[in-house]
């Protein structure tokens, strides 16, 4: 049984050679033959190690890389087409929807399908099946994605542009389009769920009833103790989970195992002054700006005053620029929530001089919730606290304020290890739940907004131990340029990729190259670069140039 989710027509595009072991993605180009988006030929200088000469050519040689990363990882033995397109996505002046994507068809109940009765992601059903099920030539993506062609305009993320560079070193004022593709396609390779986000009911895709889906079968309610698959658990329970931050968590096993190799220790926010009210308070994280840490989150906190705001309910929100930079220089400002988005008030307060930023809630409600939004720009830490907490330290300013390291617990984990997904107290229709929490630190590739930290041609984190509980067999073996090992693991414990970077820009390297030589130098500088970063040792690099240096005989 098969249903489809996304209708899309997409013409077929090329495709790098891949590994026998390795799974094959193909792009299915959406913007063939209109001179937009993927097509696009204006001119370009190549940048960031992406040889491209046009816009179209350094989009597709990007999104190709990304196939191939994302290839490497897993095993198919059935092609997975991936359709990809630009066009306008949600923008406003201050924030935009970089890209979307999803799975075009899910399956249930076909052959060696582990469990019965659910849907699978139709990239996932193709790989455990060994076939195809949805070959509709009309309509052939097992994967949707598109991608904002807006960016940068006035009314879209004012001022920013796409970076188109393989070398993760994204500019100020940059998005890195290789980690938004490898989170979207990531999404179509099964991070995603199928239940309605409001109400929480399974969704009744073939008219047989409401049925979970291979992600939800995942998903746990830590309060209650029980999934979301348990017979206890009723629509309005996962409603319920699915906006209280911190009760979301993924029960996987294999993140579970994975997760200390990954997120960093847990951290308290603490009052260590006044006496009266010194102690642990609850706090949510930012998805934009350096993660909280004692290092740039101690000090005194004080209130931040900004102009007068006809549209603002406060002179404290700090949706314009502060009237008291003398008293916040050098301090943690104190705003309150309201009127404007959070990475308004966080430039202002850091225009100001304000090392860090605390978000008062306006509205009553515990835990706080994660601040939102993305800006680059933003170079301080900030974090949201509670209606009552916010009050509490109005009365008893200045605050003196720090973080404490948990020598155990992880952020962004549970008490017992469960890694949480995201659960913001409003719901956010395209990314609750279907994300990591943003209380992960490091920040991780599959969290709902863009992090400058993220460096996803060599590291996609947690994402294959999920797709590995969803039933994904992955490559736990060494990465080969054609027959040759170069002993590079392809995916490491903790979602080191570092082996499928080989590859990858083994294939870039070949296609790209217009000779032997050119080749050659080309891998010759890749082993260079990955030495110099320490991610592979002297032998790993000679056996890389071995290697080579064998896939250009006959």
């Amino acid at each position: 049984m098969r249903k489809h989710l996304l209708a899309c027509a997409l013409a077929l595009g090329g495709a790098f050679a891949f590994n026998a072991s390795a799974a094959q993605l193909v792009l299915l180009n959406g913007d063939a033959g209109t001179g937009l988006g993927l097509d696009d030929p204006t001119a370009a200088t190549p940048v960031g190690l992406n040889p491209g000469t046009t816009v179209g050519q350094q989009r597709q040689i990007v999104y190709r890389f990304a196939m191939d990363l994302w290839g490497a990882v897993l095993k198919s033995d059935v092609p997975i087409k991936v359709g990809a397109s630009f066009q306008r996505l949600n923008c406003t002046a201050t924030g935009a929807t970089l890209g979307s994507a999803g799975a075009n068809w899910i399956d249930r109940d076909f052959p060696n399908a582990p469990r019965p009765g659910i849907w699978y992601h139709s990239a996932l059903a193709d790989s455990l099946a060994g076939v195809d099920l949805d070959p509709v030539p009309d309509d052939p993506a097992d994967i949707v994605s598109r991608f904002n062609g807006d960016l940068g305009k006035p009314d879209c993320l004012a001022g920013t542009t796409w970076y188109y560079g393989l070398d993760g070193k994204t500019p100020a004022g940059s998005i890195n389009f290789l980690n938004v593709v490898m989170h979207e396609i990531g999404h179509g390779l099964g991070f995603q769920g199928f239940l309605d986000k409001f109400t929480g009911q399974f969704g009744d895709f073939d008219g047989t009833g409401p049925r979970s889906d291979v992600y939800t079968q995942n998903a746990f309610d830590n309060v209650l103790g029980i999934g979301f698959n348990d017979p206890a658990s009723t629509p309005a329970q996962r409603a319920e989970v699915m906006k209280t931050s911190g009760r979301l968590v993924w029960s996987g096993q294999r993140v579970k195992n994975e997760a200390a190799l990954v997120l960093d220790n847990r951290q308290y926010f603490t009052v260590t002054a006044p006496a009266n009210i010194a102690g642990r308070y609850l706090y949510g994280t930012a998805s934009f700006g350096p993660v909280a840490s004692p290092a740039n989150f101690t000090g005194q906190v004080v209130l931040g005053v900004d102009e007068a705001n006809p549209a603002g309910p406060t002179t404290g929100d700090a949706c314009t620029p502060l009237t008291n930079a003398a008293a916040v220089a050098g301090k943690i400002v104190l705003v309150d929530r309201g009127t404007c988005g959070f990475v308004v008030k966080a430039a202002n307060v850091q225009a100001a001089g304000g090392i860090a930023m605390v978000v008062a809630d306006n509205a009553a409600g515990s835990p706080p919730p994660d601040l939102g939004g993305s800006d680059p720009n933003i170079a301080i830490p900030a974090i949201r606290i509670t209606l009552d907490d916010g009050n509490t330290f109005k009365a008893n300013l200045p605050v003196n304020v720090t973080f404490d390291v948990d020598p155990v617990l992880l952020q962004g984990a549970d008490d017992t290890g469960r890694v949480r997904l995201y659960a913001p107290s409003v719901v956010a229709g395209g990314s609750t739940f279907s994300h990591y929490d943003t209380a992960l630190s490091p920040n991780a590739l599959m969290e709902p907004f863009d992090t400058p930290t993220v460096q996803a041609q060599y590291n996609v984190d947690l994402s294959p131990a999920l797709y590995r509980d969803m039933g994904w067999k992955v490559n736990n073996g060494d990465a080969r340029i054609g027959k040759c090992n170069t002993t590079v693991d392809v995916l490491e414990p903790g979602g080191f990729i570092v082996g499928a970077n080989v590859q990858a820009w083994n294939n870039l390297c070949k296609v790209s190259a217009k000779n032997p030589g050119k080749y050659v130098q080309c891998m010759v500088d890749l082993q260079h670069r990955l030495r110099s970063a320490k991610l592979i040792h002297p032998l790993q690099g000679a056996a890389i140039l071995v290697c080579t240096a064998t896939n250009l005989r006959p």
